[in-house]
């Protein structure tokens, strides 16, 4: 039985999953299981065409567990040897959250991840959904000092359990940068191991819960990220 380790908040709970093979997943309202290891294939999100007015906040950080749109931020980790996981505690600076965890071991799977949740959302009932269907593109400030990619869950309510949901790959680097990603299911696609079955785009846009960032390197040694402001764009 694989491992899943979790942080929301200040606590850490481990948890027993019979998932095989996965990774990056996200997690259901009270703990996130690991979806595929191997990501799905796309496209590289265009840069940032710069800040416009008619742009939406949906998650800006303003501590390790809060947003300033009164949502909650949660983080949590996962591995396929959970005994060679040791998960760190999230931290914050201005308008950044950040997150890490160590492996001892090379795994077949394994993430670190931090989720934040849509406005006025604690991760619990009553769930408030946000409406994100007049809106095309999604602006996320990413980064990590140790992977070159992290990936990105756009999460229904429930979150999708088995990951199964649409999700992008984001090209980062040490300097926290804003990325424009299209959402549609060319950038968004259903990891490939969902066999085309899970929440796509449109079907989540009408009640967008929680945007997960996820780490999923699997090589020996610590594996950060960090997620600014999180805006939707028409």
């Amino acid at each position: 039985m694989d491992q899943i380790y979790r942080r929301s908040c200040t606590a850490l709970t481990a948890l027993f999953s019979a998932v095989a093979l996965t990774a990056c997943g996200g997690g259901g309202s009270s703990t996130p299981t690991p979806a595929a290891s191997a990501p799905p294939s796309t496209p590289v999100p265009s840069p940032p065409a710069g800040p416009s007015s008619s742009d939406v906040a949906f998650a800006t950080p303003s501590s390790a567990t809060d947003t300033s749109e009164a949502g909650k931020i949660e983080t949590y980790a996962f591995a396929e040897k959970g005994n060679e996981l040791v998960a760190g505690a999230p931290t914050y600076a201005p308008s950044e959250a950040s997150f890490s965890a160590t492996l001892s071991g090379s795994q077949a799977y394994a993430g670190a991840a931090i989720r934040l949740y849509a406005p006025g959302n604690t991760g619990a009932a009553p769930v408030t959904a946000f409406n994100a269907a007049g809106f095309t593109r999604l602006k996320i400030q990413l980064k990590s000092s140790s992977d070159g990619v992290l990936s990105i869950k756009l999460q229904p309510s429930p979150v999708a359990g088995d990951g199964c949901t649409a999700t992008a790959q984001a090209i980062v680097n040490s300097t926290l940068s804003e990325l424009v990603i299209d959402l549609n299911d060319t950038m968004f696609p259903l990891p490939d191991y969902c066999n085309g079955i899970g929440s796509k785009v449109g079907t989540i846009q009408a009640g967008l819960f929680a945007v997960d960032v996820i780490n999923a390197a699997t090589t020996t040694g610590a594996h950060n990220l960090s997620v600014g402001t999180v805006k939707l764009a028409p």
